[in-house]
């Protein structure tokens, strides 16, 4: 009767983390909360037929459930849903949804139809004493698989994040616990523990999936002490004593921006106004004309644009004298852009996932414009005639800001979690050759 009452109390527990993992997979769309949806059904059911074996006795149907719920689809399915989370390639995720759907299939047919042998009681039976030898093949190749791929990502996340892999670094808690979750299925519905403790390890099982899937997305905020005001790692070194160089230059302060009530979501600061200035008279007065055969070094006579004559035999116009002359004249692209690089990186979606894309790319696009002053140009195209296509243009100033993109921990951020909207990526590196490309904005005094 303890049996049956531990059991009943992890079975309402189960049922509750079942229930809550669901609803966030119905309102995600992640596939490995859904491959996790599936782990825990099936371990909630295990652990019903158990409460109900234990009450009334096992039979057939009880400990067939029993065995396909916690012994084959748990830690399948668990170890899919780790790989749709850590892996990087679409291919080795696509392999693993490929393996799964076609493994359950075949085993749960083979477990349903395989003749039991023995007798059943009220005691938990143990699968050697009552399948034959090619349902315990089944199993036991569930369990090689499932703990050889839990420990893997396991293993792969920990080197990752011990190289600065900030995903992985954010991962390796929720990942661990979860990996633990698999040991503890698969020691639950080996038959080597007794009744209680395999209740115990089945019900923690089910808890550990719930709080590690909770704890794989992460949030971040603007009051998060881990980041600076751009969503970039703490300044520290030369770059902070420039920073506070910069800072010093300003004596009036910004104002404190008023309380956001969309606190805990990705969001990135929208660029200041003061960029988007122009001068109020951006016309260009026209070059003084010369008499045709004159002599240029003579006219210094000429009235210049506000009445003035012009200083110096060849005044030059304010174009020449902007700082950005050397891009605006013809054949300057060669001076500041001489080492400029582009991507272009083209994305294909999964149907219905166009919408949660265009919002991280939407943030990705902020965080460039407020946090990388050498990347060009930064840009998401829609295909016509392609929705389920995007296509990022980026233009650096230099390989070190292509460098330093690549490194940005807002990227690293998109990369991680727009792959479970993408079904295949190609990236194309670029060279900039003759090209018209927008002028930055000139600077001015008391800026």
């Amino acid at each position: 009767m303890v049996d049956a009452l531990l059991a009943l109390l992890a079975t309402l527990g189960a049922l509750a983390a079942t229930g809550l993992l669901v609803q966030r997979a119905y309102k995600d769309r992640l596939l490995y909360l859904i491959a996790w949806s599936f782990t825990q059904v099936g371990l909630t059911l295990a652990l019903l037929s158990m409460s109900l074996g234990f009450m009334m006795g096992f039979n057939g149907a009880f400990f067939r459930v029993m065995e396909l719920g916690a012994a084959l689809i748990g830690p399948v399915w668990l170890a899919l849903g780790m790989i749709e989370l850590i892996a990087r390639y679409v291919q080795v995720r696509f392999g693993a949804w490929l393996f799964a759907i076609s493994y359950t299939v075949v085993s749960i047919v083979i477990l349903i139809l395989d003749p039991l042998k023995g007798t059943l009681g009220k005691s938990l039976p143990k699968p050697s004493a009552t399948y034959d030898a090619l349902p315990l093949l089944l199993i036991d190749g569930a369990h090689v698989v499932a703990v050889l791929a839990l420990a893997g990502c396991t293993g792969v996340t920990a080197w990752l994040a011990s190289k600065r892999d900030q995903e992985a670094a954010e991962l390796l808690i929720p990942v661990a616990l979860v990996a633990l979750a698999g040991v503890l299925v698969v020691s639950g519905t080996r038959g080597f523990l007794p009744a209680p403790l395999a209740v115990i390890a089945l019900g923690a099982a089910a808890g550990l999936v719930w709080y590690g899937s909770m704890r794989t997305i992460p949030v971040y905020d603007e009051d998060d002490e881990g980041y600076d005001e751009y969503g970039d790692e703490p300044a520290t070194g030369y770059e902070e004593q420039g920073r506070a160089k910069a800072a010093a230059a300003v004596p009036v302060p910004a104002p404190t921006p008023p309380a956001d009530s969309r606190r805990g979501e990705l969001r990135f600061p929208e660029p200041a106004s003061e960029e988007l200035r122009y001068p109020e008279n951006t016309s260009i007065p026209e070059r003084p004309a010369f008499p045709a055969g004159g002599d240029p070094a003579g006219a210094t006579s000429v009235d210049g644009p506000l009445g003035g004559p012009l200083s110096g035999p060849l005044d030059r116009s304010p174009l020449d004298r902007s700082p950005l002359a050397g891009l605006a004249k013809p054949g300057a692209l060669g001076g500041d852009l001489a080492n400029a690089c582009g991507q272009i990186t083209v994305y294909t979606l999964l149907d219905g996932r166009e919408e949660a894309f265009d919002r991280l790319a939407a943030d990705l696009v902020k965080a460039a414009l407020a946090a990388e002053p050498d990347t060009l140009i930064f840009a998401c195209h829609e295909v016509v005639g392609g929705p389920t296509q995007r296509i990022f243009y980026q233009l650096f100033r230099d390989e070190a800001a292509f460098a330093a993109h690549r490194r940005r921990p807002h990227l690293q951020r998109f990369l991680g979690e727009s792959r479970t909207h993408v079904i295949a990526t190609n990236v194309i590196e670029l060279k900039l050759g003759p090209a018209k490309v927008p002028l930055p904005a000139p600077e001015f005094p008391g800026r």
